[in-house]
């Protein structure tokens, strides 16, 4: 993409299927994660906390279905992920280090060296590997102690009660990160809740192997590359 990365022209970097899982989990997560939140700390009265965890149950199912529907549809999206999540090498290690120059950036108005990034940065990586397995864990566990209580030991039911609970905060604290970081980088925050395009001067800025090595033009009248579709950053 190197010979014809030209200012304004736009890069598709996420997928309609994509788009939509995101939407599906902020619609899903967030209110499960804050009203987990008032069910854990009995905030309010016994109604207001029964109410929470209708609301707590009706998320947990919109997040199993997406789950289960984007599996199934959108799986060369879930196994293009983890080949790209896996791959950790040196300039993962050393973006790491300075925290992908973002402290630097936001806190000291200064830029600093980075390593040159694929579709997803390193810690979009871990990010990805935390929220795909942790939320396995967090569905799990949830319907388990929802459903099966009564047919399980109690040492099971309470090993299940602290590993959701676990999860579900550090799960609840990244992807608040993840939001603010996401804001941070509005192009790429338009790109994924919107139609998923973003400048390619954003794209060469922020993932660089990504541009030089896969994408392609596409033709058009309006001029718009896309990805040759073997990587995704998409959860």
């Amino acid at each position: 993409m190197s010979n014809h990365a030209l200012s304004g022209e736009k890069v598709l970097k996420h997928r309609l299927s994509s788009r939509l899982f995101h939407w599906a989990l902020i619609i899903s997560f967030l209110p499960a994660a804050a009203t987990g939140v008032i069910i854990w700390l009995k905030f309010g009265g016994e109604d207001f906390v029964n109410l929470a965890m209708k609301i707590h149950i009706v998320g947990a199912a919109i997040l199993t279905l997406s789950c289960i529907l984007y599996t199934l549809f959108s799986f060369d999206r879930v196994v293009a992920f983890l080949r790209v999540a896996f791959k950790f090498g040196k300039d993962d290690i050393e973006w790491m280090q300075v925290c992908g120059g973002y402290p630097q950036k936001m806190f000291l108005g200064k830029e600093v060296p980075v390593p040159p990034m694929d579709k997803m940065n390193s810690g979009q990586k871990m990010l990805g590997l935390l929220v795909l397995f942790g939320t396995i864990l967090l569905i799990f566990t949830g319907w388990m102690l929802y459903m099966f209580i009564p047919f399980i030991p109690k040492e099971i039911s309470l090993y299940a009660h602290w590993i959701h609970w676990g999860l579900g905060l550090l799960l609840g604290a990244s992807i608040l990160a993840h939001i603010f970081l996401g804001i941070y980088n509005w192009d790429d925050f338009k790109a994924m809740l919107g139609n998923g395009t973003m400048p390619i001067e954003v794209a060469n800025h922020h993932n660089p192997l990504w541009v030089f090595e896969k994408i392609e033009r596409v033709d058009g009248s309006d001029k718009k590359a896309t990805d040759k579709g073997n990587v995704s950053t998409s959860v």
